[in-house]
C-alpha cells in the first residue's frame, strides 16, 4: 500500500533530495515532480510507485548509515574468565548457541576462543578439554565505543569473529555477524 501522495514532498525534503534529482532517477522532469507534490496532476500509479520505492530505499539507507553500535549490539556478554578451561568454553557455547567467546577479566580483554579452534583442538587431542583456556586462546576481539558507526563495525567483522562494545572503560555489549545481519 502506498503512502499518501502529499507525503512525497516531505519525504523528499527530509532526505535532502532535490526535485531535479528525483525527476532524473524516476524518469520524468522536475516540473512533473513539482506538479505531483503540489497536487496539480494525478500521476499514474506506476510513476507514484517508482517515486515512493526510491524514496523509501533512500530512507532505509540513511537509517542504516546512522545506526550505532548501541543499536545492534547484544547487551549480555557471555564470556570466559582467565582461569576457565576449554570444557567451560564448550559448555557456554552449547548453552547459549554461540560460536565465539571473549576472555575477560574485569576491564581487561585477554583473548578469545572460537568453536572452530576448539573443534580442531579436540580432533587433534580429546584431552584438550581440561586445558586452561589461556593456553589455547586466540587474539582478543577488537573494542569499539558505544557510539561507533555500524559501517565501521561492519569493516571489523570482515576480519574478526566479534567486536566488544565499551562505554568509557566498561564492557557494554558484543556484536557478531548475527547481530549485524539483523539490521540488513
Amino acid at each position: 500500500m502506498l503512502p499518501n501522495i502529499t507525503e512525497i514532498k516531505e519525504l523528499r525534503k527530509n532526505l535532502n533530495i532535490s526535485q531535479k534529482k528525483l525527476a532524473e532517477i524516476c524518469g520524468c522532469t522536475q516540473p512533473v515532480i513539482s506538479r505531483i507534490e503540489s497536487g496539480d496532476i494525478d500521476p499514474p500509479y506506476s510513476k507514484v510507485r517508482k517515486i515512493f520505492e526510491f524514496l523509501e530505499s533512500e530512507k532505509n539507507k540513511k537509517r542504516k548509515s546512522e545506526q550505532k553500535a548501541s543499536d545492534i549490539m547484544t547487551k549480555k556478554i557471555v564470556f570466559l574468565k582467565e582461569d576457565s578451561k576449554v570444557k567451560d568454553a564448550v559448555e557456554l557455547m552449547s548453552k547459549y548457541d554461540l560460536s565465539q567467546l571473549p576472555i575477560l577479566e574485569g576491564d581487561k580483554n585477554l583473548g578469545s576462543i572460537t568453536a572452530r579452534k576448539i573443534q580442531k583442538l579436540i580432533t587433534d587431542n580429546p584431552e584438550i578439554l581440561n586445558v586452561d583456556i589461556m593456553l589455547v586462546r586466540e587474539l582478543p576481539f577488537p573494542e569499539v565505543q558505544i557510539d561507533w558507526d555500524v559501517k565501521d563495525i561492519s569493516n571489523l567483522l570482515i576480519n574478526y569473529h566479534a567486536v566488544l562494545v565499551k562505554k568509557y572503560d566498561e564492557y557494554f555489549g558484543i556484536i557478531t555477524n548475527a547481530d549485524f545481519f539483523k539490521v540488513v
